[in-house]
């Protein structure tokens, strides 16, 4: 067993399997964290191990030259992103796309000011922090940061953001559709219908951080497919991969992607085994009925948790805990009794993989259920 803090001991896990973990001394745990929502088809599933290790063996190493891995990724997406748009690229982490896709909204743009909502979160860099409000910097002059979806009214973020783009020379509007860190809460559809018609008035691209709303965890394909207006840039990660670490950058067609302005590439861009993980991942999604399989998780998890604070939709929620203080005794009892989750700052979250058996996630969200009874009365 690991130490956590000193005040108590964690598994330490040694397997995995579909939604399960086993720990060195035997035991098994229902996973609902999931890697934090990236393992978006379950631990270790056979398809994407085999194309794993089959591109390992072959060849594992960045570089430039051609290995038809990217090629197959970008077919891939395709089936999945609008015909309007293109990859850009696949990225290392959800940040780092995020930081390219900022690149290239100030250089389509010849602007700088970029414009974000508090209690999002788009990565851990500078920058990226910032736009949510997480910076230890203290911030940007040319970060804009506007009242979380939970801490302003729909019309009073609808005129901060007319307010906004009147004084500032904005670059992009960056959006986390459902802030996951920020307690499940989303945008209100009339201020994303406010911001794309803004968008459009003073020419600011807007950039949707689908990382995780992405790829059906929403119910939805993507989130921003049921708000009556498409993004300019979109970056998707997460489960894209099924826990391998990736994530994409995608952008209408005609934005610009001047490698020698924007400076797209890193070292692991476009990495072979990241395409690989892309491409299996995608491939076997299409075949899981993705929309009535969310479906059906969403129907148990608010059927036996919906007495509770709970926010979110599709498979992915936040569970507000009552005592901030005690919320670490909390995941602790849920632990103690089999079941895995995350939790941020006073609410529990929880990402079941899509193809998780509903008699588990049932049997994991009553586990929760009695913890919360037992924790807090």
């Amino acid at each position: 067993m690991a130490e956590n803090d000193g005040r108590s001991t964690q598994p330490v896990i040694v397997a995995a399997r579909d939604e399960w973990l086993r720990d060195a001394g035997g035991r098994e745990y229902i996973d609902v964290s999931m890697g934090y929502g990236s393992v978006w088809l379950g631990h270790n599933h056979p398809a994407v191990t085999r194309a794993l290790v089959s591109q390992l063996e072959r060849y594992a190493a960045p570089g430039y030259l051609p290995t038809g891995t990217l090629e197959a990724a970008e077919a891939a997406l395709r089936q999945f992103i609008p015909d309007t748009h293109y990859l850009g690229g696949i990225y290392s982490t959800g940040m780092e796309a995020m930081e390219t896709a900022l690149r290239a909204a100030c250089v389509h743009t010849g602007r700088t000011a970029i414009a974000g909502f508090s209690d999002s979160t788009h990565g851990r860099s500078f920058v990226t922090a910032a736009i949510g409000g997480e910076s230890s910097t203290g911030g940007f002059e040319f970060v804009h940061r506007l009242p979380s979806f939970a801490a302003a009214r729909p019309n009073e973020l609808t005129v901060g953001l007319r307010q906004l783009a009147q004084r500032a020379a904005l670059a992009a509007i960056v959006v986390e559709p459902i802030q996951m860190t920020g307690g499940g809460y989303e945008i209100p559809e009339a201020v994303c219908t406010a911001l794309f018609g803004l968008a459009r008035e003073y020419a600011i691209p807007v950039l949707f951080d689908e990382t995780l709303t992405g790829l059906y965890r929403c119910g939805r394909q993507f989130f921003f497919e049921g708000t009556g207006g498409v993004p300019d840039l979109l970056v998707i990660g997460k489960g894209m991969g099924n826990g391998f670490p990736c994530a994409a950058v995608v952008l209408r067609k005609g934005f610009t992607w001047d490698r020698k302005k924007v400076r797209p590439g890193s070292t692991f861009w476009n990495h072979p085994l990241a395409c690989v993980a892309v491409t299996t991942t995608l491939q076997e999604l299409r075949r899981l009925r993705p929309m009535d399989k969310v479906r059906e998780i969403e129907a148990v998890i608010t059927a036996v948790l919906g007495r509770l604070e709970l926010r979110g939709r599709g498979a992915m929620w936040c569970l507000r805990v009552p005592d901030s203080a005690r919320q670490a005794d909390f995941a602790q009892r849920i632990l103690h009794a089999g079941v895995i989750v995350s939790y941020y700052e006073g609410y529990i979250r929880l990402l079941p993989p899509l193809t998780i058996g509903l008699d588990v996630l049932a049997q994991a969200c009553d586990t929760i259920r009695k913890s919360y009874a037992d924790t807090f009365g």
